[in-house]
């Protein structure tokens, strides 16, 4: 039977979840907490950005960031 788009879409994000944790177990990558001033410099160029950024295009990167969030939860 063939697979739905979700479903492939699906099963390519988690042949990539894999390849990330393949590749952290052999230490060729490493994943740690961002420092405080990387945080600072962050927030500072997400600032910049929302500044140039028209309401409705914040509402939409919101929209996309809390999509992601869940979908993130519901495939974990």
């Amino acid at each position: 039977m063939a697979k739905t788009s979700r479903e492939r879409d699906h099963q390519a994000r988690q042949a990539k979840l894999e390849h990330v944790r393949e590749q952290v177990a052999s230490g060729q990558l490493v994943i740690r907490e961002m420092t405080d001033a990387e945080r600072v410099r962050w927030a500072k160029q997400r600032a910049l950005s929302d500044a140039g950024s028209t309401p409705d295009e914040r509402a939409r990167r919101a929209a996309a960031i809390e999509q992601r969030r869940k979908r993130e939860l519901r495939f974990a």
